[in-house]
């Protein structure tokens, strides 16, 4: 089939890589705009960077509405949607006669939006995997076209979950695309749905009046990006990762800072295993321990 593909971050970049080995033709790439500059230069996204390389027209319209006449001269079978960042209008999905696909990080109904990596890491998961949906105009709420389950592990980050499930994701587009016309679509329970949102910088804080395999588990879900923060003698500090420890002491305080660094939550307390301070880089906790020493006692807090 001729596809139209829309993404933007690694994750869509990796579906689109495993389409361009596939039998199907890619008619062109619609991603988001280039970023702000950084160190002097636009931050170009993975999935244009990729889409150029391989010699594939690239639109980067700020609505996708505004691009609707070169859509359609296209000619494109099917569009289909990774991590694209837009709601699409029913003009655009009118425009494939085989509609609109999404490739989606979770096991529908559950997660719809746009954190569904993070959220089951953060809710405790122990699996989730990848959705192939249709798009109409609701959030994530199309006919289930593929289904494909992972368990979650113990120590996983977003990052990592994140990279794995684009590999799944890649396989099962193909696959969905190759049987496309054979595949009975099934209706995703409503009841069932919940919904995740884009999480916002003030969510990025730790609350260490939870508890601590919920603390943890928020370390692991925003790792490495967009990370948990921690406020410390009034500096942000960013925790990569941590686990659960015995130790017991004032929620939001500073227990140790020996040869370990735990801070108390509601029950327990976390031991941080690698850390981030301000203007420098993350480290692993022996290393940051060597430079520098944190007060006892001391509140970690939010801004």
């Amino acid at each position: 089939m001729k596809v139209l593909f829309m993404g933007t971050p690694d994750f869509a970049a990796v579906c689109l890589n495993r389409l361009l080995s596939s039998a199907h033709s890619v008619v062109g790439v619609v991603t988001q705009p280039d970023r702000a500059v950084k160190r002097g230069k636009p931050e170009i996204l993975p999935v244009k960077t990729l889409a150029l390389s391989s010699g594939i027209t690239v639109f980067q319209p700020e609505k996708i509405g505004q691009i609707y006449d070169e859509l359609k001269s296209l000619g494109a079978d099917i569009g289909v949607t990774a991590a694209f960042g837009q709601l699409l209008p029913q003009s655009v999905i009118d425009v494939f006669p085989k509609g609109i696909i999404n490739v989606h990080g979770s096991l529908l109904p559950k997660y719809r939006g746009a954190s569904p990596v993070q959220s089951a890491i953060m809710n405790g998961e122990k699996e989730t995997g990848i959705t192939i949906m249709k798009t109409e105009l609701g959030l994530d709420s199309g006919d289930i076209l593929a289904v494909k389950k992972t368990e979650i592990g113990a120590t996983e980050t977003g990052g990592e979950l994140m990279a794995r499930l684009a590999k799944i994701g890649g396989e099962l587009l193909v696959e969905t695309l190759d049987n496309f016309d054979g595949i009975k679509p099934i209706k995703q329970n409503h009841a069932e749905a919940t919904v995740c949102r884009t999480i916002k910088k003030s969510e990025q804080y730790l609350d260490f009046n939870d508890d601590s395999t919920a603390v943890v588990n928020k370390i692991r879900a925003l790792s490495p990006l967009p990370c948990a923060k921690t406020v410390i003698s009034g500096e942000v500090y960013k925790l990569y990762a941590a686990e659960s420890s015995d130790d017991v002491g004032e929620a939001g305080t500073i227990l140790k800072c020996d040869k370990s660094l735990v801070i108390g939550c509601k029950n327990g307390s976390v031991s941080v295993l690698k850390i981030q301070a301000p203007g420098k880089r993350a480290l692993d906790i022996d290393e940051f321990l060597r430079g520098k020493k944190l007060p006892i006692g001391a509140v970690c807090g939010k801004l």
